[in-house]
This record gives C-alpha cells, structure tokens and sequence, in this order.
C-alpha cells in the first residue's frame, strides 16, 4: 500500500496484494477519520460508503464479478467462494483512494479501480427504492443516500463524493 500526503488532500494505492487484506477497510476509515476529524457520530456512515464503494471496486472493477449470482441463497456462497479465488489469483489491479478536505464538514472521496468500468447511466436509472429489498444491487443506493453527492466518470470505473463529516 502507499500512502502520498498533501496539504488536506490523501491518498491511498491499493495494489493487488493489498485487495485481501481484511482489514483494509477498516484502517482506510480510520485513518480518514483521524486526518480529516470526522465526526464520532458520522463514523459508521462514513465507514458504510467506504466499504460500499472499495469492496465495488474490488469486486466488479478488479475481480470482474456480477452481482447476478447471488439471485438465489446458493449464490451468495458461489459469489465468495469466486471472490476468494480470484483474489488468491490476483497478479495485477489496483484501487486508488482519493480524499480531500472541501471545508471543515465536508470531504471529497474519490475511489478508481483498474477494471473495464460499467455503463453508470443505465445502472443509475435502475435505482428504485422498491429494489431495497432485493439481496444485491442496493448498494449504490445506500451511498447515494448518505452521501451529499455522488458521480460517476470516466469509463464508469470511478466515483467522486461528498460526505458530509460533521453532525447533523
């Protein structure tokens, strides 16, 4: 993993033999927390996003793998049984974290994978609130709800946010 510092900006490259460690979302949050003093109680949301949109990243950019599978109970073990492989197997790829401090209650999260992207503009139109309940595909829903904005660019293997990172 490295780690570049600028002036409230931060950075993180997480290469392929990073992507299985377990806790890498977890010092991820952390360190976001400590650096740019998120709120204790903004903690578990911001925790919630990062994990959404770096285990995405992983996972349908990196890993190639479609949510699809897990459309019966079987699936869910068959989509982890494939992560865990495909990660044990991983050569090349990467997730890069960008975080900048906009203002004293707001951050910028960047987060860009190595993989093909997807088409954003049909999987957005696809966010229902009635898919709430549906065992996958809820997740860019979630993010965009606890975040202040969310965008996708490029290739659609990138998103920028703004979360807010103090009390409402």
């Amino acid at each position: 993993m490295q780690a570049l510092e600028q002036t409230r900006t931060r950075f993180w490259k997480f290469e392929a033999e990073d992507l299985n460690h377990s806790d890498l979302i977890a010092d991820l949050v952390a360190s976001i927390c400590y650096e740019c003093d998120v709120d204790k109680n903004r903690h578990h949301n911001l925790e919630l996003v990062i994990a959404e949109v770096v285990n995405n990243a992983i996972d349908h950019g990196v890993l190639g793998l479609d949510s699809s599978m897990k459309k019966n109970p079987e699936g869910f073990e068959e989509y982890f049984i494939c992560r865990a492989a495909r990660l044990a197997e991983l050569k090349d790829g990467y997730v890069s974290v960008l975080i900048e401090q906009l203002s004293d209650d707001i951050i910028a999260i960047s987060v860009e994978d190595s993989g093909a992207g997807f088409d954003f503009p049909l999987e957005i139109q696809t966010l229902q609130p009635e898919n709430l309940m549906q065992a996958y595909g809820r997740g860019l829903m979630i993010i965009r709800h606890l975040c202040e904005s969310m965008m996708h660019v490029g290739r659609g293997n990138c998103v920028l946010l703004q979360f807010k990172i103090t009390a409402e």
